[in-house]
């Protein structure tokens, strides 16, 4: 039987103090989080979090070795765009003006407690969720946007579906846009097949186009 149980939610820890890392990773396991590793530099970091796909990373500051955690952060929010959270005692006033200009999801005052965990992780990726969603429906729209022109200059029926099989867009038959494809097209195949044209961003699918014979 498949298993379909969702996925638990994933962290790396940035942390080069021991006790420190295993607080935060025990407060994961309590929140059902799965801790993806404990990393103890800034370079170490960045590679992590490319390599290993984190949904969030939390971060301290004062790490071992030329590369600080502010640094880091900023490596990993613009260049992979994971929400970072920092875990951290430093309260200087020019650290904290580094720590603002990073575009973090949070900032957490050590010990660590839960809850303040808890809802900081909560934040991050509804944050981070509504951002990808954003990104997803701007993708949709330039593609009808291009379709439509496209769809000026052809001749050729065609349809796009999205990837659960209702119609975005339909040429010449404008009307059928929001319909089942199956139920737009009975004679058609319902499902995408290898004649057809995938559409995608950042590797999710945006649905199909098929040309109607």
């Amino acid at each position: 039987m498949e298993d379909t149980a969702r996925k638990p939610r994933s962290v790396l820890i940035v942390e080069d103090d021991t006790l420190s890392a295993r607080v935060a990773e025990k407060i994961l396991g309590r929140l059902g989080y799965a801790v993806l590793g404990v990393i103890e530099t800034g370079e170490e970091a960045v590679d992590a979090a490319r390599s290993l796909g984190p949904d969030v990373v939390l971060m301290d500051i004062n790490l071992a070795g030329p590369m600080d955690g502010v640094t880091a952060a900023k490596d990993i929010i613009d260049g992979l765009g994971v929400p970072v959270i920092f875990l951290t005692a430093t309260v200087d006033r020019d650290i904290m003006d580094r720590v603002a200009g990073t575009g973090a999801a949070g900032y957490i005052q050590k010990p660590v407690k839960l809850l303040d965990l808890k809802a900081n992780l909560e934040m991050a990726i509804t944050r981070r969720n509504r951002q990808q969603l954003c990104a997803t429906d701007a993708a949709v729209t330039l593609y009808k946007a291009i379709l439509s022109a496209v769809l000026a200059a052809c001749d050729r029926p065609l349809a796009v579906a999205d990837p659960h099989g209702r119609i975005l867009l339909a040429h010449p038959d404008e009307h059928l846009a929001g319909m089942p494809f199956a139920e737009a097209f009975p004679a058609e195949p319902p499902l995408p097949g290898p004649a057809d044209v995938a559409l995608t961003s950042g590797g999710e699918s945006l649905g199909w186009l098929r040309l109607l014979s």
